[in-house]
């Protein structure tokens, strides 16, 4: 079996009445059962009818399920019952949560933690561990969610800590920020899988015997990042894209590149993977989930791009994947599934610093 197999990461039902129900569902649109997600078994099922609080009985190893605390504020992932947890294992890596008065701050807040749990999962499916920060393991991930209006933009990594900007979950204020940036592409969950790009970069190249070919494929990293991150805001807009790189951004810093192309990768993936759960195909090609190479994902997801980015603009709206992936793209994209296939077969996962 390869990394790749059965990942259908957008394909779920209600196990009650078998209709189609969505990855966030809290109820099934056919039959109305209460729906939770099963982190363990990456699946969405039907709660007990009358139970309170609302819970399941998780067959697989005999514990009752209940519902994340944060069930009030759009969660539906289950935790055990017992044990004392009270948050999912995606709003634990949290810190905090905006003032319940301010209803755009909590709006945002949800917005950004429905697609920090659309990231978890897929990171589950890869098999890539997500360490929860704590005082037993200070090297853990954890992410910061701010709303801070009328502050410079905070969105960025350091050291596990993940902060998002959530001025990014408006619509409007994120489209300004991608037309003075000149981006073609700018969403919360990109953001997301960027950052998290960063937090693997040391536990799957930088501690690994594969730093000489990233640095051939995206450059040194050991160049100086404050005196490139300055150069390229100071063209932003004006600077011509390079096809050696996903998108401008990629081209500011190596690792700004290996994020980039990191977010790419899940992206794609996830997007193959939703495609092959609802059974289409374009002229004969099949986004396979069990593809070996690259190679054989990206050729599945070109006619894919293409077509969705046609039905976008008969609709008139702008591109879905508007990006160009050149063969130098496709051998970076090809270094990030390399790396990540790799790391199935190590028995532990590197720590930040080694």
């Amino acid at each position: 079996m390869t990394l790749l197999e059965d990942v259908d990461v957008r394909s779920f039902e209600c196990d009650r009445c078998g209709s189609p129900a969505a990855f966030e569902a809290m109820r099934c649109e056919h039959c109305e059962a209460s729906l939770g997600y099963v982190p363990g078994q990456q699946v969405v099922r039907a709660l007990l009818a009358d139970s309170e609080p609302a819970a399941l009985y998780d067959e697989s190893d005999g514990r009752t399920l209940w519902r994340c605390l944060n069930a009030a504020w759009g969660c539906n992932w289950m935790v055990p019952a017992t044990g004392g947890g009270m948050w999912c294992r995606s709003c634990r890596l949290t810190r905090g949560r905006p003032d319940v008065a301010r209803p755009d701050a909590i709006e945002a807040w949800m917005r950004a933690e429905a697609d920090k749990r659309r990231l978890v999962h897929q990171l589950d499916v890869l098999g890539l561990p997500i360490e929860v920060r704590s005082d037993e393991a200070p090297q853990g991930l954890v992410f910061d969610l701010v709303h801070l209006p009328g502050e410079p933009a905070l969105t960025g990594h350091r050291d596990g800590v993940i902060t998002l900007d959530l001025l990014e979950a408006d619509d409007g204020h994120r489209d300004a920020l991608r037309h003075q940036l000149d981006e073609s592409f700018r969403t919360v969950i990109g953001h997301l899988r960027h950052e998290i790009g960063h937090h693997y970069w040391a536990r799957l190249v930088g501690q690994t015997d594969h730093i000489t070919q990233f640095r051939r494929l995206f450059g040194d990293e050991r160049a100086d990042y404050t005196d490139a991150i300055a150069e390229h805001y100071s063209t932003a807009g004006r600077a011509r894209h390079d096809d050696g790189y996903i998108s401008h951004y990629a081209g500011s810093h190596p690792l700004e590149d290996w994020a980039e192309t990191f977010a790419h990768y899940l992206h794609i993936l996830d997007a193959n993977g939703t495609v092959t759960a609802h059974r289409l195909s374009i002229d004969g090609h099949h986004c396979d989930g069990s593809a070996a190479s690259m190679v054989e994902i990206v050729d599945a997801w070109r006619p894919v791009a293409e077509a969705m980015n046609a039905v976008a603009a008969s609709l008139g709206s702008p591109p879905i994947y508007p990006f160009v992936l050149s063969d130098t793209v496709v051998d970076k994209l090809a270094f990030v599934h390399e790396r990540v296939v790799d790391h199935t077969a190590r028995v532990r996962f590197y720590s930040a610093t080694g």
